[in-house]
């Protein structure tokens, strides 16, 4: 009997960790939703500010290749900044990406990174010095103070040659790539491209300051790159986890099987146990009688 209740308890603690993975999955499902349409919109708002800058960028000409050789003089090394996650349960998704930032990485001291996430903090600060760290919002309407902080942070290293953004993003359903992606220095080559395929039928030109303008956009830019990493972060670490979620669900339930069928066979066992002591005391009771006759 105390092993039928010993498998009862362990059959109930099944239960109970599927209705716990039952709301993970339905979780990481709604979030997937969510940070995939804020990452589709940032997305959309990030090709308009490509296509504006190609505009106000083409104007540079010689003027704006001098002035960025003159930006360049003293600059040194590069930030990095690695995206994860604050939690765990989401299958490699950590690992992954902190695995693929590591390999692009240079060891040296003019190198600085940037972690975003507690899993990936550890993971990074094994092999490499970290400079900061932040926590990973859970909404989408916390990304927008989350970028801010970041945005602060980038300030503090203006004199670093390049900043560079490394994150996972989902490709399709519960699958993700990693990504390297170089927030500065711009490149007008590769704005003008980007811009320059929009089917216009006459050239697009502004009427405000262009320095005015320029900084402006800018600073939209700067902005929307990183809520976008944010967006394309956040949806694959909550694609890995319903994958992960996925998988344990079905080890639940092949254990909740093996569990139940250790269940009635035990059950079993210990009925025809009790079936055959009620014989035997029977067949003992009709000796007695016999004896006694």
């Amino acid at each position: 009997m105390s092993d039928l209740q010993s498998i009862r308890r362990s059959i109930d603690s099944a239960e109970t960790l599927g209705a716990i993975v039952n709301t993970m999955k339905a979780l990481a499902s709604s979030n997937i939703l969510q940070f995939q349409s804020a990452a589709d919109a940032s997305q959309d708002y990030r090709r308009i500010l490509d296509m504006s800058l190609s505009v106000v960028m083409a104007d540079d000409g010689e003027q704006g290749e001098e002035q960025e050789e003159q930006e360049d003089i003293g600059a040194r090394g590069s930030l990095h900044i690695v995206f994860g996650s604050d939690y765990g349960l989401a299958g490699r998704f950590n690992e992954r990406i902190s695995t693929f930032a590591l390999d692009e990485i240079p060891p040296r001291e003019d190198h600085f990174v940037v972690a975003v996430g507690h899993q990936v903090e550890s993971r990074m600060d094994e092999h490499l010095a970290l400079v900061a760290s932040f926590g990973v919002p859970q909404t989408v309407d916390g990304i927008t103070s989350s970028v801010q902080r970041l945005l602060t942070q980038i300030e503090g290293f203006s004199r670093v040659a390049q900043v560079w953004l490394y994150y996972n993003r989902p490709v399709d359903g519960i699958n993700f790539t990693e990504v390297k992606e170089r927030l500065l220095p711009l490149s007008p080559d590769e704005l003008i491209a980007n811009g320059s395929d929009v089917g216009w039928k006459s050239l697009p030109t502004y009427f405000v300051e262009r320095e005015a303008l320029l900084s402006h956009l800018l600073q939209q830019y700067f902005f929307i790159t990183l809520y976008r990493a944010f967006c394309y972060s956040l949806a694959a670490e909550n694609a890995s986890r319903l994958a992960s979620m996925q998988g344990a669900e079905r080890n639940i339930r092949e254990r909740k099987e093996e569990l139940n069928f250790r269940y009635r066979l035990e059950r079993q066992n210990n009925i025809t146990a009790e079936i055959n002591d009620v014989i035997s005391g029977f067949k003992a009771i009709q000796s007695q009688k016999l004896r006694r006759r």
